[in-house]
């Protein structure tokens, strides 16, 4: 084989523009919005432990879970509970994970228990939301799932997290290279929420009604996974076109221009016809789909297009593969 044809039959030319659409923010506003992301991140965390998880007598996992079990069984402020037991976790982050990372989710474990500590002092128990019937008590179940698992997000985008079951969570994806961080929680907290059977147990009351706490639990944990994957996917997420075309350099100029996406372009040969065409190759973002379809529709009518939805897409012009 002749070295033109092997080059042509290795052919992969990536083309990159320089991502102008991609926001840089100065340090310090990077700092700002992580202040900010963990404070409502405590706050959300806070607001379900005190108005819908201790008044209808059932836990979560991780730290946030024991502290529940610990003022039920002793009477000890979840406030107190949450600082005590998060202290030499965070020491341990200092050592094993980052810096960055050690002091935000001290700062929302600092805030959880402002947040704790404002409501079991200064707000009316009517904040509570209780649940009388033991079947309605999936809804609060399901909204502090929502907020926990929402919480859980903000946080890990703010470079930190929210303490407790979450730091180890990270040191152990770390060490094992584990893809999802929330099953690797669902693990940990499940563990945690066994205890609570224990906690709740009432010997008046049959086996059925004494394990809905722990049912409760385990289901919300679960949906809790489900919004961590699904709102990671939602922010990572994008949209990958693979274009059969006779005219790449011209769909390729067009799509960089107006786009501002990088294109690669492959050689690809026809197994019917036996015709050598080229496959660009490029991933955009979802909003992105309806200026692609034009651009290819007005340059190479004839093209032939095949559209894949990708959960993340990390590096140059998309998300950042550090955190």
């Amino acid at each position: 084989m002749e070295q033109n044809e092997m080059t042509q039959s290795a052919e992969i030319e990536t083309k990159t523009v320089n991502p102008k659409h991609q926001k840089t923010y100065h340090p310090i506003m990077q700092w700002v919005y992580s202040i900010l992301g963990t404070m409502l991140s405590s706050l959300l965390i806070a607001f379900a432990a005190y108005t819908l998880i201790s008044p209808n007598e059932f836990t979560v996992g991780g730290i946030s879970g024991i502290t529940i079990l610990l003022e039920a069984a002793t009477g000890l402020p979840k406030s107190y509970g949450t600082f005590l037991l998060n202290a030499p976790l965070i020491i341990l982050a200092f050592f094993f994970v980052k810096k960055k990372f050690a002091i935000m989710s001290t700062m929302n474990i600092l805030f959880q228990v402002l947040w704790l500590t404002l409501f079991e002092n200064f707000l009316p128990d009517s904040f509570k939301i209780v649940f009388e019937g033991n079947a309605d008590k999936i809804f609060a179940a399901i909204a502090a799932a929502l907020c926990f698992g929402t919480a859980l997000v903000i946080a890990f985008k703010a470079g930190g997290s929210t303490g407790g079951g979450d730091i180890l969570a990270v040191m152990i994806q770390k060490k094992l290279a584990a893809n999802s961080i929330a099953w690797i929680l669902f693990a940990i907290n499940t563990a945690v929420i066994s205890a609570s059977f224990f906690v709740f147990y009432d010997p008046n009351e049959t086996i059925a009604v004494n394990i809905l706490p722990v049912m409760l639990s385990v289901f919300e944990e679960f949906l809790i996974s489900k919004i961590i994957e699904s709102l990671n996917n939602g922010f990572q997420s994008a949209v990958e076109f693979r274009i059969i075309t006779d005219k790449p350099e011209e769909l390729a100029e067009a799509l960089m221009k107006e786009l501002s996406r990088g294109v690669t372009n492959v050689t690809a040969k026809g197994m019917y016809t036996k015709i050598d065409h080229s496959m660009l190759v490029c991933v955009i973002s979802r909003r992105q789909v309806a200026a692609l379809k034009r651009v290819m529709h007005e340059v190479d009518p004839n093209a032939f297009a095949v559209m894949s939805h990708v959960s993340q897409v990390l590096g140059l012009g998309f998300y950042s593969a550090e955190n």
